[in-house]
């Protein structure tokens, strides 16, 4: 089918056609959040897909097996049984909800309480697998440093321009840290060194209960800076709430306190990305996206057919995951440290309050006082991430100007602006400020909003997704709970530490689904069908997009050979859809 605006198509059944499929798609809200009524063949996965996730089902299932036979800790639930008949059915039919609870199975409680005795209880979840970088480097300051600018969650800090007024960190503070044990706080400050996280949006989260235990949230204030002639962040000063009179500030010289004061931070970091920055940002960003394409983008629109790969599976992951994931008392829910209604109500407020347009990659750098490569020499996920969405930009705009000639144009594409406002509405997609927040006024506008949606849906999604493998299979080095209060001495144990961590039955899950998120990657980053395009101008575009994400990988693995390697954004292995 031939690429047409609808003002030049002279097709009589464009109308029509269009109008057949909008009838299939309609909006519902889930805690005022828009998600789909229903999904529909178009928007399922193509075949290879399910053999990648079977096979990371499999492979969970006889990790986890292997745990509990090996480790004989007693679990209050055993593992679902099926006959080989109904389980070739289910896998048959691509069953998957059935297949998850199989393979993926909730084990419980460990028979008295699944504390551990020791830090090497927890490598207990590697018995058929690798285990990751992290769980012979989690207590390093390095480690923890690095979760910030290379984990799941690497945009969650800010440049400090000023000291928080419920922050007081001093110089006294600062040079504990033996690499400031000269530096001056506010001469750092002054010159860009100094950054933070602030996890003051976590104060209405209530903690959760595990079965057996109370598990707690925290809010957290975390400080770093980079040395003089350094590169790298390093964490000097962890205040584990928003009060200074309640929370002591914790530095890398409290010993066992910090190391529970970081992993108060890692329980902070990693519930606001599991809740929001994974779930409410990117799955639940692109599905009324995904909506309003369908339902207001004829197959033949220009924009339907650059961004229809960038789709492929959302609505159908979304939906397996609020079924079989997200729900109360589901996975997610046993792991974060917070009770499931507020963070529902997290989830809602983050995901409307979101701004699309302000977010922009170039802007929310610039934001957050990120995008300067000489204050912050080292950060992976900008230095990697920036290369990819100016190509990206790049090649919408040579595809937009294939079929827009002008402003003009793009203000007469009565299916667009309908798209656009439809995203926007109250009643549709409400997603603040996309586009001209009502329609579309120019082609840079369109430009930006289309690099914007495949962006999110295949870059950044793999940026907060694929990591959580490394970064959180391994429970203490990414803890979405405490379970004890925050230290309030300097005098913390390695017993209190211990006793802060989550209970082994909390290290399985974690690892099953780290494991099964983590391992799945289907399709490439702007590699389209062959005859997609039917264009010889647009294929030419295409295919300089691949030459320059494959310049951008050999860029990424010789940074690789300067840092803690960071494989996450290498164009080969980011998938073009959120769908996993």
């Amino acid at each position: 089918m031939a690429i047409i605006l609808p003002q030049d198509d002279k097709n009589t059944k464009r109308a029509s056609e269009l109008d057949g499929v909008r009838k299939e798609y309609a909006y519902q809200t889930v805690s005022g959040i828009p998600i789909g009524v229903k999904y529909h063949d178009r928007d399922k996965d193509g075949p290879q897909w399910y053999v990648k996730v079977l096979g990371a089902l499999l492979n969970a299932r006889d990790n986890a097996q292997a745990i509990v036979d090996k480790t004989g800790w007693k679990m209050s639930e055993s593992f679902p049984t099926l006959s080989p008949s109904d389980l070739a059915g289910y896998i048959k039919n691509k069953e998957f909800p059935t297949l998850i609870e199989y393979f993926v199975a909730e084990l419980g409680t460990i028979s008295g309480g699944g504390r551990p005795t020791s830090l090497a209880d927890y490598n207990a979840v590697f018995q058929q697998v690798e285990a990751t970088y992290s769980s012979t480097r989690f207590m390093s300051d390095e480690y923890f440093s690095n979760s910030f600018t290379a984990g799941p969650h690497a945009n969650a800090f800010s440049r400090m321009m000023q000291i928080p007024d419920n922050f007081p960190i001093t110089n006294e503070i600062f040079r504990k840290t033996k690499e400031f044990a000269n530096d001056d706080l506010t001469q750092a400050i002054a010159a860009g060194r100094v950054y933070f996280c602030d996890y003051k949006e976590l104060n209405d989260l209530v903690s959760g209960i595990h079965p057996l235990q109370k598990k707690y949230i925290y809010q957290p204030i975390a400080a770093f800076a980079v040395p003089v002639g350094g590169t790298t962040m390093v964490p000097f000063a962890i205040q584990c709430g928003q009060v200074p009179a309640a929370y002591p500030v914790f530095t890398p010289a409290d010993e066992w306190a910090w190391q529970m004061a970081k992993g108060c931070t890692w329980a902070a970091h990693y519930t606001y990305h599991e809740i929001l920055t994974h779930l409410g940002l990117t799955h639940l960003l692109i599905e009324p996206i995904v909506i309003a394409t369908r339902r207001q983008l004829h197959v033949s629109h220009p924009v339907y057919t650059l961004l229809s790969p960038h789709f492929e599976g959302t609505m159908y992951i979304n939906d397996l995951a609020i079924t079989t994931l997200m729900g109360e008392g589901q996975a997610v829910d046993r792991l974060v440290g917070c009770s499931y209604n507020s963070s529902v109500s997290l989830l809602a407020k983050g995901r409307l309050d979101f701004s699309f347009s302000s977010n922009y990659l170039p802007n929310r750098l610039k934001a957050r006082g990120l995008n300067s490569n000489v204050m912050l020499p080292n950060y992976h996920y900008r230095d990697d991430a920036m290369p990819i969405w100016n190509a990206t930009r790049a090649w919408v705009s040579r595809y937009i100007d294939r079929f827009y000639r002008s402003d003009a144009d793009v203000r007469a594409d009565f299916e667009l602006q309908l798209w656009a406002a439809e995203i926007s509405s109250n009643d549709g997609g409400r997603v603040k400020d996309f586009a001209a927040g009502g329609g579309v006024e120019s082609k840079d506008q369109l430009i930006d909003t289309c690099t914007m949606v495949m962006f999110t849906g295949g870059v950044q999604h793999a940026a907060v997704n694929f990591p959580q493998l490394k970064d959180m299979s391994f429970t203490p080095g990414g803890p979405l709970a405490g379970y004890r209060a925050a230290p309030d001495s300097t005098k913390m144990s390695e017993q209190d530490y211990l006793d802060f961590l989550p209970p082994l039955d909390i290290a399985l899950k974690q690892w099953q689904i780290m494991h099964l998120l983590g391992s799945v990657r289907h399709t490439t980053y702007g590699h389209y069908d062959g005859d997609r395009f039917k264009d010889a101008v647009v294929d030419a575009a295409a295919k300089k997009f691949r030459d320059e994400l494959a310049m951008i990988e050999n860029d990424i693995k010789a940074r690789n050979q300067k840092r803690i390697p960071y494989d996450t954004l290498r164009p080969s292995l980011i998938p073009q859809s959120v769908n996993i």
